[in-house]
């Protein structure tokens, strides 16, 4: 489970062998002000982005995600100001830090009402929450889009729930890698499988090792609340032990 957290900033520093894992439920009562003050620390082109969903929801899960990226990085750079923080893409549209010479590394994920944000220090992450939807055809989207040795490890209709368990932990697992190589659909879902998914840390396959620039990832997958699948990828050598320190952000992130 993912602990409670009422964070007071800055936040403790982070060491080279953790990830810091935060938590965000849009549903959480906040105070008009707080919104308010939150859209001020967004750059001009956050606020374009934000404009383009149109429905009022999404528009405020983008300002408090991005509001607390911002605060969360700027409390670990010990930076001026949340809002004077810069950020830049990748070829293929990963985020990064414009100007990070502690090289802290984040990515975010979100899904219905909640927010996902992990951080790491030195290594490139990836992560990925999807909500379990029950009544979703997985089936047909499996074998689209999963390797045949994925897609295989489903036993089909009469095994419904355990299936969409295995979908799920498999997508979230494929998408935080995917997200974490920040190469978007240039690493085709069906060019890499996950096997051992049983196990504490799932290993990868690549069939085409020229699709990874990171020979060794680690992976943590959990299911949080019954609800929501969440995958985490870390590049880092497979003898690493890594501390992954969950956070739920209750908020006001300005104070």
């Amino acid at each position: 489970m993912f602990c409670d957290f009422t964070p007071s900033y800055p936040v403790a520093d982070i060491a080279d062998e953790e990830v810091h894992l935060w938590l965000i439920d849009t549903n959480d009562a906040l105070p008009s002000k707080v919104l308010d003050d939150g859209l001020s620390l967004l750059s001009d082109g956050e606020k374009n982005r934000m404009k383009q969903f149109r429905k009022a929801a999404r528009q405020h899960q983008f300002l408090i995600a991005r509001v607390a990226l911002r605060c969360i990085l700027n409390a670990l750079l010990n930076h001026p100001g949340a809002r004077d923080l810069r950020f830049t893409t990748n070829p293929y549209g990963k985020p990064a830090l414009a100007n990070n010479s502690e090289n802290i590394q984040f990515n975010l994920s979100h899904s219905g009402s909640i927010i996902l944000i992990a951080v790491t220090l030195g290594r490139e992450c990836g992560v990925d929450i999807e909500h379990i939807d029950n009544t979703r055809n997985i089936y047909d989207l499996a074998r689209f889009y999963f390797h045949p040795a994925e897609y295989g490890t489903l036993r089909g209709p009469h095994n419904v729930p355990a299936d969409i368990l295995q979908f799920y932990k498999l997508w979230t697992l494929k998408e935080a890698f995917i997200k974490g190589e920040g190469k978007g659909m240039a690493i085709p879902g069906n060019g890499f499988y996950f096997c051992n998914t049983e196990a504490a840390s799932p290993r990868l396959r690549v069939a085409d090792p020229a699709l990874a620039a990171h020979p060794h990832w680690l992976f943590h997958h959990q299911v949080y609340n019954d609800t929501f699948s969440t995958a985490l990828a870390i590049a880092s050598p497979p003898d690493t032990v890594l501390n992954i320190s969950r956070r739920r952000l209750l908020f006001n992130p300005l104070t």
